[in-house]
C-alpha cells in the first residue's frame, strides 16, 4: 500500500531547534540579557557637563548595591565640581594665609554630594553581580543653581555685616563680633572665592574679608586702663585690697566685656572673672596672700572664647585664630611694716643691762625684710618685750634657771596684733649666772625660729 513519502529531517536541526526553545524557556529579564551598555566599558565624556558613574557589588551590599552606587556616583560628579572651584580659589585663599581655601575644600569634600541638585540620571544597568549608575550636571545648570544659592547666602551675611555696623555704633561689641562670625559663617562655602556685595552706602567690599578686618579692628582696638602702674596694699588692712580698670575702645568705656583677673598669691595663684559694668569698669578684691610675699602681678586679660563665645564651635575660628587676648598687667608691691622695739630683760628681778631677746628679735625681723627702727615717730607697728629669770633649783654641781617671757605686737595707737608667752624655759649649767645666761639663749633660739614666722603671718591676716 502506497501511501504520501513525508519529508525526512536531518537530526542536527531537531538537535538546534531543541536548543533554542531551552533557552527561551530559562532565559531572565530583558536587562539581565543585555550588553554591557558603552558608558560603562567606556567612560563617557560630554562636553558642558559634569559626569559621575560608579557601580556597587550586589554580593558587598546585598541589601543596597543600588543606592551604594548612585551615592558613588554623585560623590565622583561632586568631585569635579571641587577641582573646578579649588582652581578658581588658589589666588584669593592667599588673602586668608592659605586657611581659607584649605578649609574651603575639605567643606567641599564632605558637603558637595549631598548639596547638589538639577543632576540627573541617563543610565543604570544591574546584572547578577552588579549595579552601575550614570549620572551627569549641565554645568550651566550648576553655575545657575550655585549662583542662586550664593546670592541669597551674600544677602544673609550682608544683614550680619549690617547688623554689626550698628552694633559698633552703640559701642555694643560682643554683639558685633558676634555678627561679624556669624556673617563669616553664611559665606563659608564661598571663603575661596572673591565675595564681592555692596554696602547700603554704595560702597563694593569684599564681604568676607571685611569681617575679618572689623573682627581684628574691633579686638585690637580694645584697651584695658588701670588707674596706675602698680598695686600697692598696706599691712594696715592687712595686705587686702582692690584694684581697677576700664575697658576703652576708640575713646569710649565699653560695658559687658568679660575680664580674667589673675594674680599670684605665693604659691597659689587666683583666678577672677568678672564683667565690666556700665561705666566699662572692672573691679577686683585682692587678698589671701601668704606670710612674706613682698611683690607680686597682677593680669587683666580679655578672654576672646568668652568675648565671641559663637566663634568657639564655628569653622570661622580657623580664619581668625592668630588673635592675641588683649590683657595688662600691674605690679602688686606688699611693703613691710616698721617695727619699734621695746624690751625690758631682768635676771631674778634685776634689770640687765644686755638686750639679748632685743638682739635676737631684730636679727628675726632682719631676716624676713622687716625694717625695725629706733624711734616710735618712724614706726607703724611696735613690739613690746618683757623677760626674767628665776632659779629653779640645783642638784650635783648643776643649775637650773627658768625664764618667763611676754611678746606684744601691736600698732601705734594701742591695737593688739599678737601676744606671746614664754614660759619656763630651762636653762641648766654649772653655776648661777651661767644658767641664768643659758635660759636666754634657749629664748634666743625659740623667738628667732618660731616667733618671727608667727608674727610675719599675723601680718597678713
Amino acid at each position: 500500500m502506497s501511501g504520501t513519502p513525508y519529508p525526512s529531517m536531518p537530526f542536527h536541526w531537531i538537535w538546534l531547534f531543541a536548543c533554542l526553545t531551552i533557552l527561551s524557556a530559562c532565559s531572565g529579564t530583558k536587562e539581565l540579557a543585555e550588553p554591557l551598555p558603552t558608558w560603562i566599558e567606556q567612560r563617557p565624556h560630554v562636553p558642558g557637563y559634569y559626569i559621575g558613574v560608579a557601580s556597587a557589588n550586589k554580593t558587598q551590599y546585598p541589601s543596597d548595591a543600588a543606592e551604594r552606587a548612585q551615592r558613588q556616583a554623585l560623590a565622583e560628579l561632586a568631585g569635579q565640581i571641587r577641582v573646578n572651584i579649588d582652581s578658581k580659589s588658589v589666588l584669593h585663599s592667599s588673602q586668608f594665609q592659605g586657611i581659607a581655601g584649605q578649609s574651603f575644600s575639605e567643606t567641599i569634600t564632605s558637603s558637595s554630594a549631598e548639596d547638589l541638585e538639577g543632576y540627573e540620571r541617563v543610565g543604570y544597568y544591574e546584572n547578577e553581580t552588579d549595579v552601575w549608575a550614570y549620572y551627569r550636571l549641565s554645568k550651566s545648570t550648576y553655575e545657575r543653581i550655585r549662583n542662586e544659592r550664593k546670592s541669597a547666602a551674600m544677602e544673609l551675611a550682608g544683614d550680619y555685616w549690617i547688623s554689626a555696623q550698628d552694633a559698633i555704633t552703640e559701642h555694643d561689641l560682643r554683639l558685633a563680633l558676634d555678627r561679624f562670625v556669624r556673617s563669616l559663617e553664611s559665606l563659608e562655602l564661598y571663603w575661596g572665592e572673591i565675595n564681592f556685595w555692596k554696602t547700603p552706602a554704595g560702597e563694593t567690599i569684599a564681604l568676607d574679608r571685611a569681617c575679618l578686618d572689623g573682627i581684628s579692628g574691633l579686638v585690637n582696638g580694645l584697651k584695658l586702663q588701670g588707674q596706675s602702674t602698680k598695686v600697692t596694699l598696706e599691712f594696715q588692712q592687712r595686705y587686702t585690697g582692690t584694684a581697677r580698670c576700664q575697658v576703652v575702645y576708640d575713646g569710649n568705656a565699653i560695658a559687658g566685656i568679660p575680664i580674667e583677673w589673675t594674680y599670684n598669691r605665693g604659691t597659689l595663684p587666683r583666678k577672677v572673672e568678672l564683667t565690666t559694668g556700665e561705666n566699662g569698669w572692672s573691679e577686683v578684691r585682692l587678698e589671701g596672700f601668704e606670710s612674706g610675699l613682698l611683690r607680686s602681678e597682677l593680669k587683666a586679660t580679655i578672654p576672646l572664647n568668652e568675648l565671641i563665645p559663637s566663634m568657639q564651635k564655628s569653622n570661622a575660628a580657623k580664619l581668625i585664630g592668630s588673635l592675641i587676648n588683649p590683657d595688662q598687667t600691674w605690679t602688686i608691691e606688699l611693703p613691710p611694716p616698721t617695727v619699734y622695739i621695746q624690751s625690758n630683760e631682768s635676771v631674778a628681778g634685776m634689770r640687765s643691762d644686755q638686750t639679748r631677746l632685743r638682739d635676737a628679735l631684730a636679727q628675726g625681723l632682719n631676716d624676713v625684710g622687716i625694717q625695725w627702727v629706733n624711734r616710735t615717730a618712724d614706726a607703724d607697728l611696735k613690739l613690746t618685750l618683757q623677760a626674767d629669770t628665776r632659779r629653779g633649783g640645783s642638784s650635783s654641781g648643776f643649775y637650773t634657771a627658768l625664764l618667763d617671757a611676754q611678746i606684744v605686737l601691736e600698732t601705734i595707737e594701742g591695737e593688739a596684733i599678737l601676744q606671746r608667752n614664754l614660759q619656763s624655759v630651762k636653762g641648766v649649767q654649772l653655776n648661777w649666772a651661767a644658767a641664768h645666761g643659758e635660759a636666754y639663749r634657749k629664748a634666743q633660739v625659740e623667738i628667732q625660729s618660731d616667733f618671727i614666722q608667727e608674727l610675719l603671718k599675723s601680718l597678713y591676716q
